[in-house]
């Protein structure tokens, strides 16, 4: 067969093609000094993921590899390896060992430890198998970036779990192949981004940040591929965040993701590929401007992290990342410390007696530090809290504009070849499950950012020091506040509401300093927060709390009388009482049922062996050959310790012990012993104290009989007064259960 020198492509190519080879053929053995061809083979299962199927299979193998591990972090070792592919029936293991050692492929494996030793706990099995299918989501979603036609495209390497039976307690280990050399750049191994922020202070690629970008967006808001590390635009050991914290401990979820978009900047490449503007504070974007020295990317400051990774090898420096991703979640860089009128504020704006809203202005607000405005500030505080009334709008060419409206003219730098788009798509859709999403994000920006989590983000004058201003930017926490409000984020809508109303949020203890009272516009943010069709239910429950008492304070404030004058003041009928009564308790039914479910999850998580039920997709292995095959549980025995599984391929059944059966994972939904889904308070080990009811249930019970009576609803009074007695026996409050007891009787008559 002859080739075809006619075309010049197709010439150049071969050239480079045979280059390539000649190279791959000449380069010596980078391991080739650690003589590992001469340690003695193991038989191991390899355990690979099928994503097409969703399931796990296995094949055995032969491996070599060293006993003491050339590295470690803090919660892995990592060792050499060479692998060589399955003998052939034809050969014996003898002669299958001594051949081509010299030439086997290299391999990273990488094995959990504790107290110096591997783990061979089945949650240390169990975080392998999570690694593994963490590389196989981000791999989906590279996928999907490099249908786009960027103009890098980006891979993640293939990963593996390898179990080794010969050893005790049969350790299982997560393989990737060896990635050496350097990139175009003349780079090595280099890690761009983590899941707190951006890491990258010297290299400013752009790919990596826009991926984790799109990631988000084209996954509707429920992932986030972030660590992105490796040679080149070839990744390996990244973290997924998940909008319900499923993919284990390194997964910070909506909070993880909020430290991404706080850093990351919309340029060219994000706008070619559809991706939306994440809108930021004004402040923000000054502290980006300070670090900002191109068109295409931002380096975000994380130096005292950097510091202490620059001397570690790049398999150290990611269990240093991966062991302090779960700080970052809760502990700022500056801890706030609280005077005696911050935690006035904090024990007011819990707000456990039903006070009258208006009476509950205490000389605490007055008292409280207020720091000086400027014209623009005031003006920013209008916008944010207008803003938070409406359903947010989204703006593909905002990011290239200026607050005026005028178009920002991009700064003249040299061209990168690299980056010469090739294709140009239209907006990322925006849909209602990404909205949810990013009210989330925005939310948990507002939070981190009333940690004190970005202190050098608060502006400071030229005669000012850090000790003149503010502990943290109040104006930044309105902004993202009123950005997931106009998401219809409930808990941002009952923040917003209570802050409105003089009561203060958890959020930040200054902007209540900020914001002014204003009780109709706190009234429609409430109202906003009940009409959600966004989960959770707690915050929609607090909310129709204050709602329906400020509807109590205005009657009272007016002396109310039906038909009469109210001088302005709006005063609700007694059947839009009684439904907005009927909608609380729905709403403290469904928080209640939300926080069955989530113990429910959290005693599932802590059991130690995994429970089945009759209805769970799983995979068995079949006759005990050691091939898994998927099915469905039909039957569990009544001690619990078999499964009963009907096959998809033959409908035939065969039972198991549990140990030879495994939950079918979706690479899209991964749960397992070490992930979720969660809440935010599961996984951040925290309550949002804003969302504590000011009313029992069994009060709002009987008021609500006491209006049914009224509108001429004896049946249904008589039932309330009734469940109103049950309820305030069982709280402990005899008088007010006798009383309505008798009134219950007595409409039954």
């Amino acid at each position: 067969m002859t080739e075809d020198t006619t075309n010049p492509a197709r010439k150049r190519l071969i050239k480079i093609l045979k280059e390539c080879a000649a190279k791959v053929v000449s380069d010596e053995d980078p391991w080739g000094k650690y003589e590992i061809e001469k340690i003695p083979a193991e038989r191991v299962i390899r355990h690979l993921y099928q994503p097409l199927t969703k399931t796990w299979t296995m094949e055995e193998t032969i491996v070599k590899m060293e006993n003491e591990p050339f590295t470690h972090g803090a919660m892995r070792f990592c060792y050499r390896m060479k692998k060589m592919a399955t003998p052939p029936a034809s050969s014996s293991n003898h002669r299958f060992h001594s051949h081509g050692w010299k030439k086997a492929l290299n391999y990273v494996s990488k094995a959990y430890q504790v107290d110096g030793k591997i783990d061979t706990s089945e949650d240390a099995k169990n975080a392998v198998r999570n690694d593994i299918l963490l590389q196989y989501e981000a791999s989906h979603w590279a996928k999907e970036f490099n249908d786009h036609d960027p103009p890098k495209k980006i891979n993640f390497i293939r990963a593996y779990a390898l179990e080794f039976p010969e050893r005790e307690g049969s350790p299982m280990f997560a393989v990737e192949r060896f990635i050496s050399g350097t990139d175009a750049y003349g780079v090595g191994f280099f890690k761009h981004n983590t899941n707190a922020g951006f890491v990258d202070e010297d290299l400013h690629r752009v790919t990596p940040q826009v991926f984790s970008a799109y990631s988000f967006y084209e996954s509707s808001g429920t992932r986030l591929v972030a660590d992105i590390q490796g040679v080149g635009d070839l990744y390996t050991d990244p973290q997924v965040l998940s909008n319900d914290y499923r993919f284990g401990d390194g997964d910070l979820g909506p909070r993880g993701m909020a430290l991404f978009f706080e850093t990351f900047r919309h340029n060219t490449l994000a706008e070619s590929l559809g991706i939306p503007v994440f809108p930021l504070s004004k402040n923000e974007l000054k502290h980006q401007a300070k670090y900002e020295d191109d068109v295409y990317s931002l380096s975000g400051e994380n130096s005292s992290f950097m510091d202490m990774v620059k001397g570690l090898d790049k398999f150290a420096a990611m269990d240093a990342n991966r062991n302090r991703r779960q700080s970052l979640l809760i502990v700022p860089p500056l801890q706030i410390n609280q005077d005696d009128d911050d935690a006035n504020t904090e024990t007011r704006s819990n707000m456990t007696k039903r006070d009258q809203i208006r009476k509950s202005l205490t000389s605490t607000r007055i008292s409280k530090p207020v720091f000086a405005r400027s014209g623009s500030e005031m003006d920013e505080v209008k916008y944010c809290l207008d803003l938070a009334k409406k359903d947010f709008k989204f703006d593909s060419k905002a990011f290239g504009r200026k607050a005026s409206g005028e178009m920002i003219k991009r700064k003249a730098t040299p061209a990168r070849p690299s980056l010469m788009i090739r294709h140009v798509s239209e907006m990322m859709v925006v849909n209602d499950e990404t909205k949810l999403n990013l009210g989330k994000v925005h939310y948990q920006l507002a939070v981190l950012h009333g940690m004190n989590r970005f202190p050098d983000v608060v502006p400071v004058g030229p005669d000012e020091t850090k000790a003149d201003v503010a502990p943290h930017d109040a104006f930044s926490v309105l902004f993202h506040l009123s950005h997931a409000a106009s998401l219809k984020s409930v808990a941002a809508c009952l923040a917003l509401g209570r802050l409105h109303a003089g009561l203060g949020t958890s959020v930040s203890e200054l902007l209540d300093t900020v914001v002014p009272i204003d009780f109709d516009a706190a009234k429609d943010l409430f109202r906003r927060c009940i009409e959600s069709k966004y989960p959770p239910a707690a915050p929609k429950a607090a909310a129709g709390c204050l709602l329906y008492q400020m509807y109590l304070d205005d009657r009272e404030s007016q002396d109310y009388v039906e038909g009469e004058d109210t001088f302005g003041v709006e005063i609700v009928s007694d059947i839009t009482l009684a439904h907005l009564l009927e909608d609380i308790l729905k709403l403290i039914e469904e928080t209640n049922k939300e926080t069955a479910e989530a113990a429910q999850h959290t005693n599932v998580k802590e059991e130690a062996a995994r429970q089945f039920k009759v209805g769970d997709r799983v995979e068995g292995n079949f006759a005990m050959e050691g091939s898994f095959y998927p099915g469905e549980v039909t039957a569990i025995s009544e001690d619990g310790k078999e499964v009963e599984i009907c096959y998809d391929d033959d409908g035939s059944k065969e039972s198991l012990t549990l140990e030879n059966v495994r939950l079918i994972i979706p690479p899209t939904a991964t749960q397992t012993v070490m992930g979720g889904p969660l809440s935010d308070e599961e996984a951040l080990g925290s309550e949002n104290t804003d969302e504590k009811c000011v009313v029992e249930t069994y009060e709002l019970k009987g008021e609500l009989a006491a209006l049914k009576l009224k509108l001429g609803s004896k049946e249904a009074a008589a039932a309330l007064f009734e469940e109103a007695s049950n309820d305030a026996m069982n709280a402990g409050k005899m008088k007010k259960a006798s009383e309505w007891s008798l009134k219950a009787a007595e409409l039954m008559e």
